[in-house]
């Protein structure tokens, strides 16, 4: 059934290199329905929605639109925040007021939980509305879909940092560990193997956070595969962990949504080892240029988050809701893929890891099939890179006039 109105959209959680891809598809296809009168963006996701900072999409300039495709990080602007019960009914008067219909929110497994919680309410409210989510996480930990769109830009990023930084250890015969984000699943980590074409090539060792690890094993892996190469390139998880313990180094910390910030593997690591076979150990950690190094785009990635974001807008105003949209796999050589979906509950908080059977004996790498699954989504560079440095996008902003009093959320 048709449903006229407003359609708001908000990007939630870290960004990705190819996040406004899935912005661009959203607004490009939302300008092709009668039904959406006006397109908002949610400045810093549902915190703009709690404090009505929404702004016209359809009065940005066509140009920066089509540049914001290849933008890293979130045009919007983003956000961690765990919605409460007053939140989520804040956000209703937020759409009754401004005649909001539909609701997109982009992100992962967090932000897919409050966009299940929107659309819960919205059912059982007066205000008829339509609620999807867009998949986005370069940890690649959604469940149901094949991959995630930010995915293999980062993993295309993460295997090439991890091959340049190999050339540095190989020079000086020295050990490099590099420590690579991901709390929980060790998609990101793994996909650093990727770049390892014969033995001898980095990364020599791989520890994802689904296994836990022996701290004599881990020295003597160490040793055996210096004493091979003449040098030792280790890819580690922020999560990786010894034992049944916590993981090797925390932060005493929490981020919004409770959990440790994670840091300082890699020089902890690094210390080890550098102790226990006498080499000098170099230690690096990939940091947030995992996901907004833009000239590490993959092509894959970015035609997925593009088509997620169409994908979603198109299925809104032919009636669907309360779905996130997923990615089906139906080639792998030349890579393709269609858009489906499945329920927000089925997705929401919950964490894919990797595999058992993609994970190696030994407890320090990923299997062949793993690399087969990964090589298309971060393979293919998404443009050629235009010489000199990057000017990025900025949208105007044009915000809406406020209907509502100033929220106060409590603490």
């Amino acid at each position: 059934m048709s449903l006229k109105g407003n359609a708001l959209i908000g990007q939630s959680g870290g960004p990705t290199i190819v996040i406004n891809g899935s912005l661009v598809g959203a607004i490009e296809a939302a300008e092709k329905h009668s039904e959406i009168d006006r397109f908002f963006g949610a400045e810093h996701g549902l915190t703009g929605v709690l404090n009505e900072r929404l702004f016209d999409l359809f009065r940005e300039d066509d140009e920066v639109i089509r540049q914001m495709r290849y933008t890293p990080s979130a045009g919007l602007g983003t956000c961690r925040l765990k919605p409460k019960e007053e939140d989520l009914l804040r956000c209703m008067e937020v759409f009754k007021a401004h005649n909001i219909r539909y609701f997109f929110y982009n992100g992962g497994n967090d932000s897919q939980l409050t966009c299940h919680m929107i659309s819960e309410l919205a059912k059982n409210s007066d205000w008829e509305m339509r609620v999807i989510g867009i998949p986005k996480t370069i940890d690649n930990d959604l469940v149901i879909t094949d991959n995630c769109p930010g995915f293999g830009s980062a993993a295309r990023y993460a295997a090439w940092a991890v091959q340049a930084a190999a050339r540095d250890a190989l020079a000086f015969g020295n050990v490099e560990v590099l420590e690579v984000m991901g709390r929980h699943a060790g998609w990101l980590t793994g996909s650093t193997q990727c770049g390892r074409q014969e033995d001898w090539m980095a990364p020599h060792l791989v520890y994802l956070p689904e296994v836990t690890v022996d701290p004599d094993k881990f020295l003597a892996d160490c040793k055996s595969c210096y004493d091979d190469y003449g040098y030792l390139v280790v890819a580690v998880s922020e999560g990786f962990k010894f034992g049944e313990s916590e993981q090797a180094t925390t932060s005493e910390k929490l981020d919004e949504f409770g959990h440790a910030r994670l840091g300082g593997v890699a020089e902890a690591l690094g210390n080890m080892i550098e102790e226990a076979i006498g080499v000098r150990a170099r230690f690096d950690t990939l940091g947030n240029l995992q996901r907004a190094f833009s000239p590490c785009m993959s092509k894959v990635d970015a035609d997925e988050a593009f088509a997620v974001g169409q994908d979603a807008v198109n299925r809104a105003v032919a009636g669907e809701t309360d779905v996130m949209v997923t990615i089906k796999r139906t080639s792998n050589d030349p890579f393709e893929f269609e858009c489906e979906t499945t329920s927000l509950m089925s997705v929401a908080d919950k964490t894919k890891l990797v595999p058992d059977e993609w994970i190696n004996a030994d407890k320090n790498g990923v299997t062949q099939e793993f690399v087969d699954y990964c090589t298309p989504l971060l393979s293919e560079s998404a443009f050629e890179l235009p010489p000199g440095l990057p000017v990025y996008p900025v949208f105007q902003k044009h915000f809406v006039e406020p209907k509502l009093g100033k929220y106060v959320r409590s603490k």
